[in-house]
C-alpha cells in the first residue's frame, strides 16, 4: 500500500515507537514527514531505536533521523523540530499542519497522549496512538465518529503509578512490530480505510493478538464534545 502523493505525517516521539514508524512510512511512499522530539541519541537505548548507531550517539533525535530518512528516500521532504510538546505548544503545532495530516504519536508519555488524542479530535485531525512496555504494546486510530483513547481508559494513570520505559524496559522487537503496526494504520488512514476506532493489543511473548471495538463513550470528554461540533 503506497501512501501516495501529498501524504503528510506528523510523527511525535522519535523513540522505540518513532523509528520503525518512520521507517515504515517511508517504505509505504509517503512523500512528507514532519518529526517532533527533544532529546538526543542515547547508546543504552540503540537496542531499540533502530533509526540510530552509535555514530548518531549524542546528536538531536529529529536531526539523525532526518538524515537517515533521506538517505533511504531523497524524494522524501522531512522537517525536523526539536521540541519538547506541553500544553503551551501542541494546540499550535497541530492547527499548523497542511490538510491531510495524519498524526502517530509515539511518545513514552501516558499524559501526553490523551492530551493529544484530545486536541486530535478537536481539529479533525485523524491520529494512531500507541503505547509498549516490556513485551506488550497496543495501538488505536482515532477519528471523529469513532471510539478514542479517553472512550477506552478514560485518563492517564495517576503520575505516581507512572512507569517509565527507562525503568521498566522495553523489548527491541516489541517496539519494532507495535511502530511498524502504527505506520500501516497511519498509511490506511490516508488512504480512507475504516481502521478507527478499534484497539488492538498484543503480548510478544504468546503473539496473541486482542480488538476491542467498543462504542463511543456519549460522555466522553473528548470525542462526545467532538461529535457535538
Amino acid at each position: 500500500m503506497s501512501a501516495g502523493p501529498g501524504g503528510h505525517y506528523l510523527v511525535l516521539g522519535a523513540g522505540g515507537l518513532g523509528c520503525p514508524a518512520l521507517l515504515g512510512l517511508v517504505s509505504a511512499g509517503a512523500a512528507a514527514i514532519t518529526i517532533v522530539d527533544h532529546d538526543v541519541v542515547d547508546a543504552s537505548n540503540l537496542q531499540r531505536q533502530v533509526l540510530y548507531t552509535t555514530a548518531d550517539v549524542g546528536m538531536a533525535k529529529v536531526d539523525a533521523a532526518k538524515v537517515r530518512l533521506r538517505s533511504r528516500d531523497p524524494r522524501l521532504h522531512v522537517r525536523a523540530l526539536r521540541l519538547r510538546l506541553d500544553a503551551t505548544n501542541l494546540a499550535p503545532l497541530l492547527a499548523a499542519q497542511p490538510p491531510g495530516t495524519i498524526v502517530l504519536e509515539c511518545s513514552d508519555a501516558p499524559d501526553l497522549k490523551f492530551m493529544v488524542n484530545d486536541t486530535c479530535l478537536a481539529g479533525q485531525l485523524p491520529l494512531v496512538v500507541g503505547g509498549v512496555q516490556r513485551w506488550r504494546g497496543q495501538v488505536q486510530a482515532v477519528q471523529r465518529g469513532h471510539a478514542c483513547l479517553r472512550c477506552m481508559f478514560e485518563g492517564p494513570p495517576p503520575t505516581e503509578l507512572q512507569e517509565p520505559c527507562s525503568l521498566v524496559g522495553v523489548m527491541g522487537a516489541a517496539a519494532g512490530l507495535l511502530g511498524f503496526w502504527m505506520a500501516q494504520l497511519a498509511v490506511a488512514l490516508h488512504a480512507g480505510e475504516p481502521v478507527a476506532g478499534t484497539l488492538w493489543a498484543i503480548d510478544t511473548r504468546t503473539l496473541l493478538p486482542q480488538q476491542m471495538r467498543p462504542r463511543p463513550r456519549p460522555d466522553c470528554p473528548a470525542c462526545g464534545a467532538a461529535r457535538s461540533t
